[in-house]
């Protein structure tokens, strides 16, 4: 069955679950030898001392059989133990990468939300800005119309200055021939 199992699995995996089964089935098999023990003594013993009497009393070969057969499912055994402590490595560290990738993703959540806000009192301030320039153009028209006026005003004003200035100079005129 030991090189049965050797000569036919194609992996690793399918040697340990070939071997997990002929341990399954070993271990049945002494459970069911123990309880024919316990049933029926004398047929056991009766059934035992015919198969020894048919190998002509060459049980030899059946124990060292039987000790290559314990060796393998020991060694069999600790490979499944390593696997088993490698698979729960890697179940650790698969936790541990799923913890980190949570923390991750809340951070970008965070970020991507903080983004957001962001962007929207940028919006905010493009509209704020878009208004301050428009009051700006209109103070700069009202600016320019109020330039225009008083510059007319200015030149209204000289003209009564200069009008002003003739007034006085006809009423000076005025004075000496009076």
């Amino acid at each position: 069955t030991v090189v049965y199992n050797v000569a036919t699995s194609r992996s690793d995996v399918e040697m340990i679950f070939n071997t997990v089964i002929l341990l399954f089935v070993n271990d049945l098999d002494e459970k069911l030898f123990m309880s024919l023990n316990v049933i029926s003594p004398e047929w056991l013993e009766k059934i035992t001392s015919e198969i020894v009497s048919s190998f002509n009393g060459d049980v030899r070969m059946n124990i060292q059989y039987a000790r290559a057969n314990h060796q393998f499912i020991t060694e069999q055994t600790s490979k499944i133990v390593q696997i088993e402590n490698k698979l729960a490595e890697y179940s650790n560290k698969i936790k541990a990468v799923d913890a980190k990738q949570e923390k991750m993703a809340t951070k970008f959540n965070k970020k991507s939300n903080a983004i957001r806000t962001v962007e929207v009192k940028h919006e905010k301030l493009k509209t704020k800005v878009k208004g301050l320039k428009a009051r700006h153009n209109t103070n700069n028209k009202k600016i320019k119309t109020l330039e225009t006026k008083n510059q007319g005003l200015h030149k209204k004003v000289e003209q009564l200055e200069s009008e002003l200035e003739d007034l006085k100079a006809k009423f000076l005129k005025f004075l000496q021939t009076v």
